[in-house]
């Protein structure tokens, strides 16, 4: 066997020091330190109209990080006629408590936009917007039936708003379409006309 120091001696780590250090990988740790992969970031996703509606609406109100929507929720409400709360009303638009009449740029007046209440039809004939509907229709054009019509923002059955309209009158019923391939429940559209508003805040 050669001598090991005789001269041009290669140990045979240093011939095939790949092969060697797979043999023996107890002796040659790794120099490269050992990272954990990291979970890929979460694409950003846009928020939604609502969404963004939300982050603005909601504001921290203690030190507790409880935070709390100051805003209206728009399926919390009841309609009263004359004071006297209705039953299966779906949805109210047009609501508006300020509205000026212009004319060649300059106001001359308030103006009265009307709302429109969208119920489900009810059969019986005592109930207040039955009532008011029939006596309408009865009247033919003639000097119709007037009421006032409150509509009331409620937060968690609390009343936070009211707007009282005046003198209202009715200046059409419309219903939704009668088919036999729906299961949908009948629709009656009112549209109200009103001599004005008054809102009203919680004291």
């Amino acid at each position: 066997m050669a001598d090991q120091y005789q001269s041009g001696y290669v140990p045979p780590e240093q011939q095939n020091p790949q092969q060697y250090q797979q043999q023996y990988p107890q002796q040659y740790p790794s120099q490269q330190p050992q990272y954990q992969q990291q979970p890929v970031a979460q694409q950003y996703q846009q928020p939604t109209q609502s969404q963004w509606y939300q982050q603005q609406a909601t504001a921290t109100v203690s030190s507790e990080n409880v935070q709390v929507t100051d805003s209206l929720s728009a399926n919390e409400f009841i309609v009263e006629i004359n004071g006297q709360r209705v039953t299966g009303v779906f949805a109210v638009s047009g609501v508006s408590s300020y509205m000026l009449k212009m004319q060649d740029g300059k106001p001359v007046g308030m103006d009265f936009p009307p709302i429109t209440i969208t119920k489900m039809v009810q059969q019986d004939p005592n109930l207040p917007f039955n009532q008011w509907t029939r006596e309408t229709v009865s009247a033919r054009g003639t000097r119709l039936p007037t009421r006032d019509i409150a509509i009331v923002a409620m937060d968690e059955g609390v009343e936070t708003r009211r707007w009282i309209y005046r003198n209202c009158w009715i200046s059409a019923i419309q219903f939704s379409d009668f088919d036999t391939a729906l299961d949908f429940l009948i629709e009656e559209k009112i549209t109200i006309q009103h001599g004005g508003v008054e809102e009203v805040w919680p004291s």
